[in-house]
């Protein structure tokens, strides 16, 4: 069991970057804090995918050395004997696999997403213009131009800024805080003796 003032600056040393990175940039807009609990999310469904590739291959690389009949103490399962740098490769592959299609199928339905707002936002411009002709045309003193003046400041308060390094840095953060709370979350836990 470790002193509480150790264990405190292990979690402020763990978890600092993250929190501070999402107290200063994230928590300022809304959509950033969607974007980080996605990213958060995409991280999760890595793990998942990365547990049962280990379970199922796990599974086939102890039946393989079991059907050998060399090899009883179940030395393949933990990464010693002869399977040993094998069964450590066929495990950590599938696992960096599962990140990376994760990651990428993150960033096509970001940019899905993406483009799903711009075409909402110029679909809103079109009406808000046809709206504007249609007034101009009921109305012939002049009053439309009023309604063209305020259609621009309104189409800037729908666009969200999804594309720049605010939305990498807060899908970073959401990634990394998952990764950090799974991998030391655990071992401080274990320490805290709790």
């Amino acid at each position: 069991m470790t002193s509480p003032t150790l264990t405190v600056g292990s979690i402020l040393i763990a978890y600092s970057p993250t929190f501070s990175l999402l107290l200063l940039l994230v928590f300022q807009k809304p959509q950033l804090v969607i974007l980080a609990v996605c990213s958060a999310f995409a991280y999760l469904l890595s793990a998942l995918l990365s547990s049962i590739a280990w379970l199922v291959t796990s599974a086939i690389i102890g039946n393989a050395i079991g059907s050998n009949g060399d090899n009883d103490d179940d030395s393949g399962s933990s990464g010693g004997g002869n399977g040993g740098i094998g069964t450590l490769l066929a495990l950590a592959i599938p696992g960096v696999l599962c990140q990376m299609i994760v990651r990428c199928l993150f960033v096509n339905g970001y940019f899905r997403v993406e483009n799903v707002i711009r075409r909402s936002v110029a679909k809103h411009e079109e009406e808000e213009i046809a709206a504007a002709n249609n007034a101009s045309n009921n109305n012939s003193d002049g009053n439309s131009n009023n309604n063209n003046n305020n259609t621009p400041s309104e189409t800037n308060a729908l666009q969200l800024q999804l594309n720049d390094l605010s939305c990498s840095i807060a899908s970073g953060c959401g990634y990394a805080l998952l990764h950090a709370l799974f991998l030391y979350g655990t071992l401080l836990a274990s320490e805290s003796g709790e």
